[in-house]
This record gives C-alpha cells, sequence and structure tokens, in this order.
C-alpha cells in the first residue's frame, strides 16, 4: 500500500511549468495589466505624433527661418520690380532714361542687386542698367523666361548682362491692351545668397536649397554642385513643389535625411532643408520601434511581471519547495526533516512546516509500532506453526509406534495411512514456519517435501518407480496451499498402489504443477500401470468407494476445481485445474 502510494508521488521534474503558481500568477497580472497597458500604449502613440507633428512644424519654422535671407532678397526684387514696371510707359523708348532709372536703383540697393531692366519679347535689351543694347535672344535662361510669362526666379550661371552666376527675378510686363510685351528681371549675385557651410540648428546639422516650381536649385548650402546628392535620391525635385511638407527619405550619397518643404515665395520659391535625424535615433523601422516611447508601457509590463515572479519566487514559491522536497524525501525513504531556522518562512509556512515535522515524526513512530506489532504476530504464527507440526510429528509417531505392535495387517494399513496424511500435514506446517512471508507459501518446494517420503509405499516385490516432478514456481496462500499438498499425497497414495510397469516395461510416476495464463493453475498426478487390471480392495476410479477417492475429491472441490481422470491401459492421470487465489481467512480449514 505504501509502496504504491509512493510510486504515484510526482517528482519536480514530471510537473508541466504553465501549472507553476509564478506562471499562474504572472499570467493573471497580465491580465489585468492588459487594459492599463493598451491604454499607456495609445497615450504615448498619440503623444508620439502629436510630439511627431510638433517637431515637423517646428522643422518648418526653422527652415523658413534659416530661409529668410533669401526670401527677404527675393521679395524685395518682386517689389522693386513691381514699381520699375510701373514706370516704364514714362520712360518710353529712350535709353537713356532708362538707363539712369535703372542706375539709380542699383545704387540705392547698395550692391543687393547686380543688374535691372527690361527685357522685350524680341530679346534685344535697350533699357536697362548697363547704359548698351544687348541681344539675349539666344541665351537659354531668357527662352526659359519669356516661355513662362509669369512671375519666376532662374539660376543663371554665366551672368551674360551681370557678368557673374546671378538668380534672375522676372515679373512680366503687358501692354495697355493687355497684351504681353516682355518682364522685368532683376538680378541677385549667387555669392550673397549661397552660404559655404552647413546650418547648425538645435545641434543638428542642416542643409538649405531653394528651388524653384519647375525643381531647379536656385541656392544650396555647401557647393551647388553638390546638391543633387544631397537631396531625395526617390523622388525628382520637381516632386518637392507640392507634396508632402515633411518626410524622411535617403539622399543620393545613401545618408538618412529628414526632409522640410516649405514655400518662401508664394508659388514661386521654395525652401527645402535637409536635416540630419537626432542623434542615437537608429533609422532602421525595427530599431526605430526599440527607441520609441511606446516601448516603456511595454518595458513596464515586463518589469511588473518579473517583479512578481521574483516576489512569489522569493516569498512562497522557495519554501513550498523546500517543504514539497522534505515530504517527497520523507515520503521516499522516512527521512525526517531537518528544522528550518527561526524566522526564514513566513508565518503560514511556519506553520504548515512544524505540523508537518510533528505528523512525519507521529507517523515514523507508528509505523515502528506496527512494524513491531507485525513482528510479534509473526514470531507468534512460526511458533504456533511450530507447536503444531511438532504436535503432528509426535501423533505421528505414536501412530507408527502403535502400526509396528499390531499383526493386523488391516489395521497396520489403516494406521499407516493415518500416519502418511498426519506427516504431509506436519510437512506444511514445517514449511509455513519456514517461509519469510507467513502469508505464502512456495507450493513447489511444498509437494516436492511433500512427495519425496511417499516413493517408500511402493507395493513390495515391485521395482522403485523412477519419479519425475515438473513444478512450476507457484505461490500459492495457505488456504490453498494446505488442500493442494493433501490432495497429492492421496493421489500419489493412490497411484502408487496401483503401480506397475508400461507396455514398454519402464515404472514412472509423475507430480507436475503448472502455471497457466491468468492466475490458472494445474495440478496433476501421472504414473505407469500395467496393461492387466489389478487385484486389490480398491478402484482407481473416483467413483469408488475408497476412503482415498473421497479426500481427493473434497481436496479438489476445496481448491475451486473437479477432478479429472484418465485411466488409459497403461498409464493412470489424475488433474486438477484451480484458480489462485488470495487469502481466505474465513474459510474452511479441511
Amino acid at each position: 500500500m505504501i509502496g504504491a502510494f509512493r510510486s504515484r508521488l510526482p517528482g519536480r521534474e514530471d510537473m508541466p511549468f504553465w501549472r507553476s503558481l509564478s506562471v499562474r500568477l504572472a499570467m493573471l497580472l497580465s491580465v489585468a495589466l492588459l487594459p492599463l497597458g493598451m491604454i499607456a500604449v495609445s497615450q504615448t502613440w498619440r503623444l508620439e505624433r502629436e510630439l511627431g507633428e510638433v517637431n515637423s512644424l517646428t522643422l518648418i519654422s526653422f527652415t523658413a527661418q534659416v530661409a529668410s535671407q533669401e526670401r527677404e532678397r527675393i521679395e524685395a526684387a518682386f517689389g522693386a520690380a513691381n514699381g520699375l514696371a510701373a514706370s516704364l510707359p514714362e520712360l518710353g523708348n529712350d535709353p537713356e532714361r532708362c538707363e539712369r532709372v535703372f542706375s539709380t536703383f542699383l545704387e540705392e540697393a547698395r550692391g543687393r542687386f547686380s543688374f535691372a531692366g527690361f527685357v522685350p519679347r524680341s530679346g534685344i535689351v535697350s533699357c536697362s542698367s548697363v547704359g548698351e543694347v544687348a541681344d539675349i535672344s539666344d541665351f537659354g535662361t531668357f527662352k526659359e523666361i519669356v516661355d513662362i510669362r509669369e512671375r519666376a526666379v532662374t539660376l543663371d550661371q554665366v551672368g551674360r548682362l551681370s557678368g557673374e552666376a546671378v538668380l534672375v527675378v522676372s515679373l512680366p510686363v503687358h501692354g495697355e491692351d493687355g497684351a504681353y510685351e516682355g518682364f522685368v528681371a532683376i538680378s541677385i549675385p549667387h555669392n550673397d545668397l549661397d552660404s559655404p557651410y552647413a546650418e547648425i540648428i538645435g545641434g543638428r546639422a542642416m542643409d538649405l536649397f531653394t528651388i524653384n516650381r519647375t525643381g531647379e536649385v536656385l541656392t544650396a548650402s555647401g557647393s551647388i554642385g553638390t546638391a543633387a546628392d544631397r537631396l531625395p535620391a526617390d523622388r525628382a525635385a520637381e516632386a518637392l513643389v507640392g507634396g508632402a511638407d515633411r518626410f524622411s527619405a535617403r539622399n543620393g550619397l545613401g545618408q538618412e535625411r529628414i526632409y522640410s518643404v516649405v514655400p518662401i515665395v508664394e508659388g514661386t520659391v521654395y525652401a527645402v532643408g535637409a536635416w540630419q535625424p537626432e542623434h542615437g535615433v537608429p533609422s532602421d523601422t525595427a530599431m526605430r520601434f526599440l527607441w520609441s516611447p511606446a516601448l516603456f508601457p511595454i518595458l513596464m509590463w515586463a518589469a511588473s511581471l518579473v517583479l512578481v515572479i521574483m516576489a512569489v519566487e522569493w516569498l512562497l514559491v522557495r519554501h513550498v519547495r523546500v517543504i514539497a522536497d522534505q515530504m517527497r524525501r520523507f515520503g521516499r525513504d522516512r527521512a525526517l526533516p531537518a528544522a528550518l531556522p527561526e524566522g526564514r518562512l513566513p508565518n503560514e509556512l511556519q506553520a504548515i512546516e512544524e505540523e508537518f515535522v510533528l505528523m512525519a515524526a507521529r507517523l515514523i513512530r507508528d509505523e515502528a509500532e506496527l512494524l513491531d506489532t507485525m513482528h510479534d504476530k509473526d514470531v507468534l504464527l512460526k511458533e504456533v506453526h511450530h507447536r503444531v507440526k511438532n504436535n503432528l510429528q509426535l501423533i505421528s509417531s505414536i501412530v507408527n509406534m502403535q502400526a509396528r505392535r499390531t499383526t493386523s495387517k488391516p489395521t497396520r494399513a489403516a494406521l499407516e495411512s493415518v500416519n502418511r496424511r498426519v506427516s504431509s500435514m506436519a510437512t506444511v506446517h514445517r514449511r509455513l514456519y519456514q517461509a519469510e512471508n507467513l502469508g505464502q507459501v512456495r507450493a513447489d518446494e511444498l509437494l516436492r517435501d511433500v512427495v519425496a517420503p511417499l516413493t517408500d509405499l511402493a507395493q513390495p516385490g515391485k521395482s522403485r518407480p523412477r519419479v519425475e516432478l515438473r513444478l512450476d514456481p507457484v505461490v500459492l496462500y495457505p488456504d490453498q496451499a494446505v488442500p493442494a499438498a493433501l490432495l497429492v499425497v492421496e493421489a500419489v497414495t493412490n497411484a502408487l498402489k496401483y503401480l506397475g510397469p508400461d507396455s514398454t516395461g519402464d515404472t514412472w510416476l509423475r507430480v507436475g504443477l503448472e502455471d497457466r495464463s491468468e492466475d490458472q493453475v494445474q495440478l496433476y498426478v501421472q504414473s505407469s500401470q500395467s496393461p492387466e487390471a489389478p487385484d486389490g480392495d480398491e478402484e482407481p476410479e473416483i467413483a469408488g468407494t475408497g476412503l482415498g477417492n473421497q479426500l481427493i475429491t473434497a481436496f479438489s472441490r476445496q481448491l475451486g476445481g473437479e477432478p479429472e481422470v484418465e485411466d488409459a491401459q497403461d498409464v493412470y492421470s489424475l488433474r486438477v485445474t484451480f484458480t489462485a487465489a488470495s487469502f481466505d481467512p474465513d474459510g474452511d480449514a479441511a
């Protein structure tokens, strides 16, 4: 019983991890924190979007602020062009007056502009600040401006009239009838607008570009020749006009940049700022998520789970594990647990541990008393079997002495039969008190001891039979071992009574015990006999009236079987098949 209980005790390695108290509390806490975590993540993402919008507006504001010089210069040029265009009807076609007006304008501009003049549709300039007639009809910039017929800003790298690279601010001029007559052009020195270095705004490097509505780069911080490499590589410059005002992209050099686009002269000139990403913020999407503020609620959730698991492990689980190990060791080898230091366990677990120690001590004491009682019982039973064996042997000796003193053959035969049965019962009791387990008997060893002295009962004048013992190791309880032994005694006695040589002249006796499947046991006794019918008082059939046959039938039924007799011409066989049953203390002893 105890061994079966011990075999069912689960080891720690047999238990699934998800049934652990720490894991279950962590799962419960995860469910409890899930709504708060979702709210925190949602608010963090919303705050991140708002910060992104603020950052976008800040970058746009910074871009417009950095491009203020270009805006002021270009807006001043457009304002001056408006004034000069209004004075053209008064100037007429007088080149001297035109030169005087436009030259005076340049002098008052104090070097902010390098050329001013009216360019007719023909491309022959006669009214300008240079004071001479110039033909620019074959000049590319002229063709571009004259076809636009709207105010525009273009880059002239050659500066045919100014003598240097300039930005040409052009304003269309229409006659009284509304016909397009040409445009007023004012040139801004390009060197006054280009910054040789990138701007540093808020600790972040910035490249500033200005483009017109066709995407032509007008100015650039650093070299204008490398402007194309520093603009977005995945879109054309003209696509920046009217597109997103803030976006991230890689430039022509493969560098990650944040671009902001803001109009500085509405519909004409746009400022493009290329900002380096914030220091330490990765450009990769996955890595950017790791730097996202939304990660902090997730980290707080993970930290809470780790804290709960550590707290439960430290305050509860490890102590429960110690107590469980003590119980497991006690169940395995009955080792009393050692007392834990005072104050190590919480009060509740300390009470459980103390009760377990007391229970273990009581259980060991009770088991010791039970073992003592069982030992006393075994000693008593052995003594009973020993005394019964001695008494039976004493009775056998008395009967044997009486048989020797009698002169009547029938009386002597009857006394010898009684003596044989008493001796067999004494043998059974000797086996019982010699057995280690008094409740079980090795039937094969018992039958070997019982059959050995019976071979001397062969009738005088006949040869001693060849005895074959085919005994499987079978364990029976005493309430079956005793009738089985007595059955063999009667069957062997009956077989020896009619023993004779078979047709081959061989005389033999065979006793067998077979252990069959499903607790089935077969006991059989076989012997050779002479083909001629034997003379005697008793017949070998079970249906006879002899005492031996009656006892065989009684012992067979006590075993739960029926005797099967085969009396062939030269072989006598008796078989009894029964089920090996458990001990029945209330069964009959006969």
